[in-house]
């Protein structure tokens, strides 16, 4: 049965040994000549044996150049992403002088204009280097600012310098995303240190793509559609998400809608079908089907050109244009063959796409609608077409949340409740909406039709808007406390899989297996848990510009902060939650105090602690020094390292993120010079032990 699957959809044979390699060199970085070595040597073995064992019928040849090629293209996909990590760049974090061309929409912050640059040249004495690197930038918020627009070429001035990850236990890892996205540096530009030389600059199609996008969200704007039911609309139809409020955000997210959001399969999805609807009569025609397949694809790219071929859109256009053009070339495809083709491409093109969320997210989705869903909807037939388009919703709900459960739970840790609820009212909203959206955008130029239009679709853009509030305040909305880990999501994956292939073949030991593993991820979760409870952890967080000490033990928190550091603040909540989150401390086990005197004194277990936040050395004996275990220097303290060896024995000297980085400097070749054990916070990252 799986042989015959295989058979019937070659390139998922393909695409798996692709992704292995892929993975194998994101994980490990081996050097390509020692994975092309082992490989070669393999190849030569394989030959060998296929000689020595005469193994000389189809099938022993089948199997052979089977492995063969699957050890090639897992080489392959090894090569693909040793080719991207050859261009990471990284500078030394001096002042540079620098030409580069804004790559991507600036977007408005609190305190500054976010956006990327392309780098296309760098100064290096008095010569101009190539630069080509990308660099998250963010410049210094005035009036000349906020006019900058995608394509402006700038010479500026700045420091640029690695992104760092902050460390902090179970926290998002913005290096690592960023990296994916091949962003390796970032800068900071003061408003008098930069010029624009030329407007316009960078790829063409970008460029006319943002413009044609730009004046599709005026008609909103132009038509009496503002604020919230705005930034719905732009999200929702054209993936522009600059107008989305953090509050509406955790909304769709708590709610489950987040993907309505994310201008992706299901948009793509409900254009191809109306397309094929609308084009139906071609099919009489001789060769009706491939200009029905060609008109399609480029209706397809040509949306994903609108919403500014955000890699969502790209990807889910690539998979429906794959389908399409398998239904030109035969009646009945194979629509596994079909998505795999279009992964091998994806990732072909950028192997870094299976690191993105959202690339994962996609394929488990639609691979686990298009497998159960059909299983789940036959055990209930009606006649009733409004109970049948119902039960329709709720078995694609249910098939989507199978396949990316674990995933879900394994980067956001939260699973939405109402699920089913929610898809049930949103999905034919949504779908009215683009409906709606296209005609505005087709009779924009009728006046009152146009008025007529845009009034209802801002009140169906609101009731969606109230829907989703509505699901958020129901009573348990959410489970935020089932946390998984790596190594459970890959149990829980191995677990899905079992259970379909038990429905496939009716194979009774892939249903054992699959209760086996149940049982594990049982017992896993469970030791976790109790190792856990006995753990003692002792952190210094990385919290801009704020102290953080934090003790934790037999599920009880004591977090130390400056005193004038907000217990409620966002930033601070945003480092230290996933800690008391993943380590399952609850509300009432966490205590917030506040290191408010120059010197304090902390232990725990039987660790002696000392923080510094103001020089106060003269008030300390110092014909008998203090024997601590960490000194901990804090808020710019005007102090050298040399003083301190007079007050104090110590093992390590640890400089927290409340410190800026020109003191930490100082005092790093301080402690260089006289030989101490030190450590920096702001360039390495939270510090942790497990005592």
């Amino acid at each position: 049965m799986f042989e015959k699957f295989l058979h019937q959809a070659p390139f998922f044979r393909l695409v798996v040994p692709l992704v292995l390699g892929i993975l194998f060199q994101i994980n490990f970085q081996y050097a390509i000549f020692h994975v092309t070595a082992v490989l070669c040597i393999l190849l030569f073995l394989i030959i060998i044996l296929f000689h020595v064992f005469k193994l000389s019928s189809n099938y022993n040849l089948n199997k052979i150049w089977g492995l063969i090629s699957s050890l090639l293209l897992f080489a392959f996909g090894v090569q693909l992403v040793h080719i991207k990590q050859k261009k990471e760049k990284t500078f030394n974090g001096n002042q540079q002088t620098f030409i580069a061309t804004i790559i991507e929409q600036p977007e408005e912050k609190e305190n500054s204009i976010k956006t990327i640059l392309k780098l296309d040249f760098l100064k290096d004495s008095n010569h101009w280097n190539n630069g080509r690197t990308k660099i998250l930038c963010y410049f210094e918020k005035d009036s000349s600012t906020i006019i900058l627009n995608l394509g402006d070429q700038i010479l500026a001035n700045a420091f640029i310098n690695e992104i760092k990850h902050a460390g902090n236990p179970y926290s998002f890892n913005y290096k690592t995303y960023l990296k994916y996205k091949e962003i390796y540096n970032q800068c900071f530009i003061k408003s008098n240190n930069y010029t624009i030389l030329e407007k316009n600059k960078g790829s063409k199609v970008h460029l006319f793509s943002n413009r044609i996008r730009q004046q599709l969200l005026n008609i909103y704007q132009e038509n009496g559609i503002q604020e919230d039911e705005f930034a719905v609309l732009s999200a929702l139809t054209l993936g522009y998400k600059s107008e989305l409020t953090p509050e509406l955000k955790e909304s769709f997210s708590t709610s489950g809608a987040m993907h309505i959001l994310a201008v992706s399969g299901l948009h793509v999805g409900v254009i191809y079908i109306i397309l094929c609807k609308l084009l139906f009569f071609l099919q009489r025609l001789k060769y009706g089907k491939y200009i029905q397949s060609i008109i399609i694809i480029l209706v397809l790219f040509f949306y994903a050109f609108l919403t500014g071929l955000s890699d969502s859109v790209f990807r889910a256009t690539i998979m429906f244009s794959f389908i399409s053009i398998g239904k030109m070339f035969t009646r009945q495809v194979n629509i596994y063959n079909s998505i795999a083709a279009s992964a091998f491409i994806l990732l072909f093109i950028n192997p870094y796409s299976l690191m993105n969320v959202g690339f994962q997210l996609s394929y488990a989705a639609v691979l686990s609608i298009i497998f159960f869903q059909p299983k789940m909807y036959s055990l209930l037939n009606t006649r009733n077409i409004i109970l049948d388009y119902l039960w329709q919703l709720i078995t694609v709900s249910i098939a989507a949340q199978i396949g990316t459960f674990p995933i879900t739970m394994f980067y956001f840790g939260q699973f939405p409740l109402y699920f089913i609820l929610t898809n049930i009212l949103i999905i034919p909203i949504a779908t009215i909406i683009i409906y709606s959206a296209f005609i505005l955008f087709i009779l924009s130029f009728s006046g009152w039709i146009t008025k007529i239009i845009a009034i209802f679709l801002n009140f169906i853009t609101r009731l969606l808007n109230k829907s989703i509030n509505f699901i958020e305040n129901l009573p348990y909305s959410k489970v935020d406390q089932f946390l998984v880990d790596g190594y459970e999501s890959v149990l829980w994956t191995i677990f899905i899989f079992m259970i379909s292939f038990f429905i496939i073949s009716k194979r009774i030991k892939f249903l054992k297996f699959s209760l086996y593993l149940a049982l594990l991820v049982f017992f896993y979760n469970a030791s976790i848990t109790y190792f856990n409870s006995k753990k003692s952890i002792f952190i210094v967080h990385h919290i801009n510009k704020t102290t953080g000490i934090h003790f934790i033990k037999n599920n009880q928190s004591q977090l130390f902060l400056n005193n004038d550091v907000d217990s409620n603040d966002t930033n601070l909540k945003y480092n230290i939650s996933p800690v008391w989150r993943n380590l399952e401390i609850c509300k009432d086990s966490r205590s917030i105090n506040s290191v408010h005197k120059p010197l304090n004194f902390l232990q725990f277990e039987n660790k002696k602690i000392v923080q510094l936040q103001q020089n106060v050395l003269h008030n300390i004996d110092s014909k008998k020094r203090l024997k601590v275990d960490y000194l901990i220097l804090s808020g710019n303290i005007d102090i050298s390292v040399n003083k301190l060896n007079d007050h104090f024995e110590f093992e390590l000297i640890i400089f927290d993120s409340s410190n800026n980085y020109y003191r930490v400097r100082d005092w790093e070749k301080e402690c260089l010079k006289n030989n101490i054990s030190f450590f920096n916070v702001l360039d390495k990252g939270a510090y942790i032990e497990y005592l």
